[in-house]
């Protein structure tokens, strides 16, 4: 029997902060991100739990286990959008974790290791361009120094906007570094098709895919739309839309991976002018590096062949770069054993969406536990996921906490 929680309803509440005719627009250091966070964390002085937070925004409710001394099994997604989101993207795996503590405490499960429900900050890299933001801090990836340089898409640094209004909160105590947990946890809708289509209610992720992300500035030049012939013509667009095309048809070419242009600048932006410069992101992602990698090598490629055939100059800055990450073996065979009894057709499923998981592997086992996605729609307002799938997988985010603090506790 799945025992009923308060996912449904704090769910419903966090999808009004942010709300708009598209979705849920709720970047860092937002008031509705912030006000996002500032629900968890009544939710969880309501709860009894101890609240900290980090540098860098990170959020943490810690129930204490046994006293053994033991570092925390650390459980959590994010509470930050894309700026067209969803209610169930990042915010379920929130609210399952806490919902998950309430749990154990009402049953008197005694824990070996403490465990912290955690909100992590920035994971969408929607308003700082460094996805993963706040547990790439928190595993080390990302210097705090390099973190405080940076400047978000709308001109407001970093610091400035962690030390605003809707920065860190208000009345809860800011925790030293960024100390090694033994363990992580994340339970997350799907975002893709794949449970869904084979008829099953949980997956247990086998490995996160890796992704670049890279700037392409294209510089061509100016001009009338209606005196200057197409032949003598340096269209900074043209060149950007041929990298993009030829890119697609690469990826579908490699299979097993994809690549997304969805942020464009083009300048000057006027519907009577030739573009003069274009500046956009690609994201390249794929569960095998060397795809990644050959994506790379044809955005080099196409960029190179734009200069030549169209007279442009194209730059490229890499933005980020992250590896695939397999899950943990031990892990993932544990919460196989303990969530099998819960959806006979539980399968492992590789993550094409990246997590802050993916991060805190680098630091900790670690292991997530996915639900079906309608449609495999996310990203989106209408992203959707049924209420007793959404309970489901609070039951089995339980049952995971009690097997690897088990397994843990045993290994030690």
């Amino acid at each position: 029997m799945i025992v009923r929680t308060a996912v449904l309803e704090r769910l419903a509440e966090l999808a009004k902060l942010g709300a708009y005719e598209r979705g849920i627009d709720r970047t860092l250091f937002s008031p509705a991100e912030h006000a996002a966070r500032r629900k968890f964390a009544d939710w969880a002085r309501a709860s009894g739990f101890a609240l900290e937070q980090d540098r860098v925004g990170n959020v943490f409710a810690r129930r204490d286990g046994a006293p053994t001394g033991r570092a925390p099994i650390v459980v959590g997604s994010h509470l930050d959008t894309v700026r067209t989101g969803g209610a169930y993207d990042g915010a379920y795996g929130v609210v399952g974790a806490l919902c998950a503590l309430e749990r154990l405490g009402a049953e008197g499960a005694t824990t070996r290791h403490p465990v912290e429900a955690v909100a992590w900050a920035g994971e969408e890299g929607s308003r700082f361009p460094l996805g993963c933001l706040g547990s790439g801090a928190y595993a080390g990836l990302n210097t705090l120094e390099a973190i405080e340089a940076i400047v978000g898409d709308d001109g407001i640094s970093f610091p400035t906007a962690r030390d605003g209004p809707s920065g860190l909160l208000p009345g809860v105590p800011v925790r030293d570094g960024f100390p090694r947990p033994a363990a992580c946890l994340e339970l997350h809708i799907e975002q893709g098709p794949s449970l869904e289509r084979a008829g099953a209610r949980l997956g247990v992720v086998s490995a996160i895919a890796g992704q670049v992300r890279s700037e392409i500035d294209v510089v061509g030049e100016a001009g009338h739309a209606g005196t200057v012939p197409l032949i003598v013509r340096h269209d900074a667009f043209a060149a950007a839309a041929e990298i993009a095309l030829a890119l697609e048809t690469l990826a579908r070419q490699l299979g097993e991976c994809v690549v997304t242009v969805g942020y464009l600048v083009v300048e000057p932006n006027q519907t009577n002018i030739i573009p003069g410069r274009v500046v956009f992101r690609v994201d390249a992602r794929s569960v095998d590096d060397t795809r990644v990698e050959r994506l790379e090598a044809g955005l080099r490629d196409e960029c190179s062949r734009m200069e030549i055939q169209r007279g442009v100059t194209c730059g490229i800055k890499l933005l980020e770069r992250r590896a695939a990450v397999p899950m943990d073996g031990g892990l993932r065979a544990a919460l196989h054993t303990a969530l099998e009894s819960l959806d006979n057709k539980l399968m492992p499923v590789p993550s094409g969406a990246g997590h802050d998981t993916m991060c805190v592997a680098t630091v900790a086992p670690a292991a997530m536990i996915f639900v079906p996605s309608a449609g495999g729609r996310s990203h989106v307002g209408d992203e959707y996921t049924t209420p007793e799938d959404l309970e489901l997988g609070v039951e089995a985010l339980v049952r995971a906490i009690v097997a690897v603090d088990r397994l843990l506790a045993e290994k030690a």
